[in-house]
């Protein structure tokens, strides 16, 4: 395994934990409150999410800037075992280009938006999304720490030596502001009974790490790993999570060195507005049939695969055989742009999509 792996690891199983519910531990006045916050009855059923990850590259010769995704929009929830209805934006920032869609359910029917048009989801496709979520959703106002447990996720056991930093607020909401160190080999092991226990659900992208990480990697990460920390924002008056934030620093190594440098800094950010207060979210006025939005989303793969490619060649002819460990720019841009073909021709097949990563290690 390529040190960018493990850093990609670490990335989902917070984003995982995160995007479900949050985490807790620690001792003192601080733990009390992070078991206030993450246990319980929490009421969440709709409001306002903001989901961020940003990847800022570190002696990168190529890359300036950071890459960041973006996520986010209204959510209102329809009721147990529902997917909720919601109206979410993604953007993706990266090697000076923007790209962005939008996301809607109606809690019956899916649509995508790219460019000014609107697609219908397949409804197979959705229901396959709202099995998903009826299979990982806890009971009514649990505020997601029963699907934490169903998928093997105990903060407790991976936050560490919790401090109260102060009170603030967030989107007008009075907080209490904690912070906390993370305790990285506990994080990887219950990422990979995540693992297990996601798949055994059936939930997408589950199955592309079938035996999860080996005790050698969890040490071997953990040694790499540097700083990394944990903020939560508590309301005051109900100890409902406002806002999150994680960060941390990877090295990289391998085929994505060309392209990100020698580390990278991971940053995630997730907060809530208008928590609870009813949101609409309505169906667009006309679609157009889905198989043109994977007619457009190939052509989009296609550009992204000449900018990738010409990127990483720069940065060989740049940096020589040493940014790569002695193979050069030329095979890190021939495995970057033989994973981007294999994304395009997928047509839009999560499963073959998923088979493509294959392609990154070699």
């Amino acid at each position: 395994m390529s040190r960018a792996r493990p850093a990609a690891a670490i990335a989902s199983a917070l984003a995982a934990a995160v995007l479900i519910a949050g985490c807790g531990g620690g001792s003192g006045e601080a733990q009390k409150l992070l078991r206030q916050t993450f246990s319980g009855q929490h009421r969440v059923q709709s409001g306002r999410l903001y989901f961020t990850v940003q990847v800022q590259p570190q002696g990168s010769s190529t890359l300036k800037t950071p890459i960041t995704l973006s996520f986010g929009g209204p959510f209102q929830s329809l009721g147990a075992g529902r997917l909720p209805q919601s109206d979410f934006s993604l953007s993706l920032s990266a090697l000076g280009r923007s790209f962005g869609l939008g996301i809607i359910s109606t809690g019956s029917a899916g649509y995508v938006s790219f460019q000014g048009t609107s697609y219908a989801l397949p409804k197979a496709d959705f229901q396959r999304l709202e099995s998903s979520f009826s299979s990982l959703e806890s009971s009514p106002g649990s505020g997601g720490s029963g699907v934490l447990s169903k998928l093997g996720i105990q903060p407790l056991r991976w936050l560490h030596n919790p401090q109260v930093v102060g009170e603030e607020a967030v989107a007008g909401t009075p907080t209490t502001h904690i912070r906390a160190g993370i305790n990285v080999a506990a994080l990887l092991r219950d990422f990979n009974t995540f693992l297990a226990r996601a798949a055994s659900l059936g939930v997408s992208g589950a199955s592309s790490f079938p035996h999860g990480l080996s005790q050698a990697s969890i040490n071997r990460i953990s040694g790499e790993i540097r700083n990394p920390r944990f903020d939560v924002w508590t309301g005051r008056s109900d100890r409902t999570i406002r806002r999150l934030a994680v960060s941390l620093t990877a090295p990289i190594s391998g085929t994505l060195s060309a392209l990100l440098g020698r580390s990278v800094g991971l940053a995630l950010r997730m907060e809530y507005d208008d928590l609870n207060q009813p949101q609409t979210i309505s169906a667009p006025s006309s679609v157009a049939p889905y198989s043109q939005f994977q007619a457009r989303l190939r052509s989009l793969l296609s550009s992204v695969q000449s900018g990738v490619g010409g990127a990483l060649s720069g940065a060989g002819a740049a940096g020589g055989s040493s940014a790569s460990g002695g193979s050069g720019g030329a095979g890190n841009a021939s495995a970057l742009n033989a994973y981007s073909q294999c994304i395009q021709n997928a047509g839009g097949d999560v499963s073959k999509m998923q088979r493509c990563a294959s392609l990154l290690s070699k």
